[in-house]
């Protein structure tokens, strides 16, 4: 479960700190993040990553995602294509449910896509699709978001709010239960159905942001909610539809 959490720090540490970066400017740190558990009766995930962050004019490296800018940063309308490392797993030896624990494994993921960027005075909208690059499970995914970065000299805070949408292959992949896991769990005794998950989605919002203590030093960090929609948050491996994540960096930059 400490990978659902990684997943929102790769997301959300660098957005603000990176965007508006000098051209081929380096980075590198660690990021300390906490996110409750999604998965039912497994623990709260609290961990340290190493980072390390790039951002050019086109190319820009921000974790475990690689993207390329058809126009350079900064310009009013952008194409980016995007490479990501998605972490989301299940491990059912880390559950303390005996029904979860008969579940099978959740792999990790590599999801590919395409964004279009506007930036306009009312703030900068995106929008985002993609797919599986590593045939896990060769889900879908799009996204819609809006962030208004209000910056100062030496600092800057982003608000941000968003609709993300997962094809069910995607949402079978993470929040479904096959009727062969069904029917292992009933053996064993437990009251846990099959569950095909649809094309459902999440709303989110949050609020990420950084400080430069020096020109070399800079602290960012953020606060992310999230709501489950649709069918998804029902369930039987859910153990909360809502659930709010945080993380705090530090990184010196070159």
């Amino acid at each position: 479960m400490k990978n659902w959490f990684k997943w929102f720090v790769f997301s959300a540490v660098f957005t603000t700190s990176t965007v508006y970066a000098n051209i081929s400017q380096w980075s590198i740190g660690g990021a300390a993040s906490y996110s409750p558990a999604v998965y039912k009766d497994t623990p709260s995930n609290k961990t340290v990553i190493p980072m390390i962050g790039y951002e050019g004019s086109h190319f820009f490296l921000r974790g475990f995602s690689a993207g390329y800018r058809m126009l350079p940063v900064g310009s009013p309308q952008n194409i980016v294509f995007r490479v990501v490392y998605d972490p989301r797993t299940l491990k059912p030896e880390d559950s303390d449910d005996p029904a979860i624990q008969l579940m099978d494994e959740r792999k990790a993921s590599i999801l590919g896509g395409v964004s279009y960027q506007m930036i306009t005075l009312a703030g900068m909208f995106e929008i985002t699709a993609g797919s599986d690059l590593r045939f896990v499970h060769n889900g879908l995914y799009a996204e819609a978001a809006w962030r208004l970065p209000i910056r100062r000299r030496g600092w800057a805070v982003t608000p941000a709010i968003g609709y993300a949408y997962n094809s069910s292959r995607l949402n079978d992949h993470l929040y479904g239960v096959s009727s062969s896991e069904a029917n292992k769990a009933q053996a064993a005794g437990h009251n846990i159905e099959e569950f095909e998950a649809t094309w459902d989605g999440q709303y989110f919002i949050g609020l990420s942001g950084y400080m430069h203590l020096t020109p070399n030093i800079r602290v960012t960090g953020g606060i992310r909610y999230t709501n489950l929609e649709g069918e998804v948050q029902y369930s039987p491996l859910v153990e909360s539809g809502v659930y709010t994540s945080a993380n705090v960096g530090v990184a010196y930059v070159f």
